[in-house]
C-alpha cells in the first residue's frame, strides 16, 4: 500500500474513533517518518490502518486526546435530534401560516421513532468500525434495525391518524424553534470539525 493511500485511510480511522486533531498529527507524522526512513511498506510496519487505529484509542484517554464513548454518544445523539427536528421546524414554520402548524397522531409517534432509528443505525455502525470484536456482529444488528425503522414508518404511515391535529402551535414559534435548533447543530459540527482538524508536530 503507497504510503499516501495508508496515512488517508489512517486518517479516516482515527476520526471513528473521535481522536484529536493534534494526536492525530502526531501519529501519521510517526508513520510517515518510519516509512522514509526505512522505506518499509506501512502495512507491515504499522498493520492494517483500521487496526493500527484501533491501537492508538486504545492508549489513550480523555486526557492525552479522545473523548470518552459516552461524550461521543451524547455529542451524536444532540446533533442527531437538533437536525431531524430542525430542518423538520424549518420545513413546517417557514410559510408562516396564519392558521400555525398542527401536528397529526402520525407525526407525532413517527418523528421520535424515527430519531431512535437513526441513533441506533448510526451507533451501531460505529461500534462496527471501533470494535475490536464482533464487528460483523454490529454491522448485521445496524442493518437490521434500519429495517425495522424503515418497517415501523411504513406501519405508521398506514394505521395512525394523519388528517387531525393533537399539536397546533404558532408558525412563528416552529419556524423559531427550527432556526435554532439548526444553529446549535451547525455549532456543534462546526465545533467537531475544530476539534478533528489535523495538526502536526511543529518541526524544530
Amino acid at each position: 500500500m503507497t504510503l499516501d493511500k495508508y496515512t488517508d485511510d489512517l486518517h479516516k480511522a482515527l476520526r471513528f474513533h473521535e481522536i484529536s486533531g493534534e494526536r492525530t498529527g502526531e501519529v501519521l507524522a510517526e508513520v510517515e517518518a518510519h516509512v522514509a526512513e526505512t522505506g518499509e511498506d506501512p502495512v507491515d510496519a504499522f498493520g492494517k490502518p483500521r487496526d493500527y487505529a484501533r491501537q492508538v484509542a486504545a492508549q489513550l484517554d480523555p486526557s492525552t486526546g479522545k473523548r470518552s464513548t459516552g461524550g461521543i454518544v451524547v455529542s451524536f445523539i444532540a446533533i442527531a435530534t437538533l437536525a431531524l427536528f430542525g430542518q423538520t421546524f424549518f420545513g413546517d414554520g417557514i410559510a408562516l401560516d396564519e392558521a400555525g402548524v398542527g401536528y397529526t397522531l402520525r407525526d407525532v409517534v413517527a418523528m421520535p421513532l424515527l430519531l431512535v432509528a437513526v441513533i441506533a443505525v448510526a451507533l451501531l455502525v460505529y461500534l462496527a468500525r471501533t470494535a475490536s470484536e464482533n464487528n460483523k456482529l454490529y454491522g448485521g444488528g445496524a442493518v437490521l434495525v434500519l429495517i425495522a425503522g424503515l418497517g415501523a414508518q411504513v406501519l405508521c404511515n398506514k394505521n395512525l391518524d394523519d388528517a387531525t391535529p393533537v399539536i397546533t402551535a404558532p408558525s412563528w414559534l416552529i419556524l423559531t424553534l427550527g432556526v435554532v435548533f439548526l444553529i446549535g447543530m451547525f455549532a456543534m459540527l462546526a465545533q467537531s470539525i475544530r476539534r478533528g482538524r489535523v495538526r502536526y508536530p511543529k518541526k524544530h
